[in-house]
C-alpha cells in the first residue's frame, strides 16, 4: 500500500485480514491497492458478502463461470484469471470454460476473448 497514515493503515490491515478470511485465505493485488482507501475496501467487502453469502440457489461453479464471462466482457485480466481458477477448483471442466469463452466471443467479439486465451495456458501448466 502507498498509504502512510498509521491510523488508516491499521484500519486497512484489519479489513484486509477479514477479507482474506472470507476468501478462504487468499487476496490479490487488487485488494491491497484498494486498501489505500479503507472505506472503498469496506464497501468491496460488504458487496462480497452480499454476492457470496446471500446467494443460495446458484452453485459456486456456475457463479465462477458467470464472473469469468463478465471479466472477459470487461477485459479484466485479474478477474479472468482468478475466477477461471476458482471455476476449475469448484468442478468446472476445460470444456465448460471453452463454452463460456465461445459465448463471450459470440456476444463481445475477439477483443473480449483475447485476454482470456491465457486460461488454457494456465490449465496446461497445472
Amino acid at each position: 500500500m502507498k498509504q502512510t497514515n498509521p491510523e488508516v493503515l491499521e484500519k486497512s490491515r484489519t479489513l484486509l485480514k477479514a477479507l482474506k478470511a472470507k476468501r478462504g485465505g487468499g487476496l490479490v493485488d487488487f485488494h491491497k491497492k484498494i486498501a489505500n482507501d479503507p472505506a472503498l475496501l469496506q464497501a468491496f467487502g460488504q458487496q462480497y458478502d452480499i454476492c457470496n453469502k446471500e446467494l443460495q440457489h446458484l452453485p459456486r461453479k456456475y457463479r465462477e463461470l458467470i464472473i469469468l464471462a463478465l471479466g472477459c466482457a470487461f477485459k479484466t485480466p485479474t478477474t479472468i484469471n482468478v475466477h477461471a481458477k476458482l471455476a476449475l477448483e469448484h468442478g468446472a471442466t476445460v470444456e465448460e470454460i471453452g463454452e463460456v469463452l465461445r459465448l463471450v466471443f459470440f456476444l463481445g467479439g475477439a477483443n473480449c476473448l483475447i485476454p482470456a486465451a491465457e486460461i488454457f495456458e494456465m490449465v496446461e501448466e497445472e
